[in-house]
């Protein structure tokens, strides 16, 4: 299996569904696993279960054996210690390391709601952009540069030279 992990916006999703097209193999988000798993959506589990309940059913909806897909995981599964580190043994970890410009100026544009997490002690994006930074190199087995310019396309030719496949 092959994990992209990174910040919201970083561009998981995108270029996730375009790696798994190009190595012919399925793609699945995070967020449609969630679904899949408790008929319900993120945002509709957060409001009605709150943050801790929502965070443990997040990080079991990640344990379960997917076979060879693509994965584009959400951006606070770096939270979940055990479960990273089981992921990271067994499967190649792909960080897509955007600068927090990108990221912000991603967020800006989208203009939808996205169910991110705050961790205690944690008050701003910015802060949680510096928190994430460290959990995504601690998991990753590669780690492929974002920039503002590039392509998604361009960034799967990045991720596919950086793997073992």
């Amino acid at each position: 299996m092959i994990i992209l992990q990174g910040m919201c916006y970083s561009g998981k999703t995108t270029c996730g569904a375009l790696l798994a097209k190009k190595l012919n193999i399925p793609f699945l988000d995070s967020r449609d696993l969630f679904q899949r798993t408790y008929n319900m959506t993120e945002i509709e589990y957060l409001k009605i279960h709150g943050r801790e309940l929502f965070c443990e059913a997040e990080e079991k909806s990640l344990q379960q054996d997917l076979g060879n897909i693509v994965l584009s995981v959400g951006g606070s599964a770096c939270y979940y210690t055990p479960t990273m580190k089981d992921i990271a043994k067994q499967n190649t970890v792909v960080w897509l390391d955007a600068p927090f410009e990108v990221i912000l100026n991603r967020k800006e544009n989208e203009g939808k709601q996205r169910p991110i997490v705050f961790p205690d002690g944690i008050q701003t994006f910015e802060d949680l952009y510096n928190q994430r930074r460290n959990l995504y190199e601690k998991y990753a087995t590669t780690r492929v540069q974002v920039t503002a310019s590039q392509t998604p396309d361009i960034t799967v030719d990045k991720i596919i030279q950086n793997i073992s496949i």
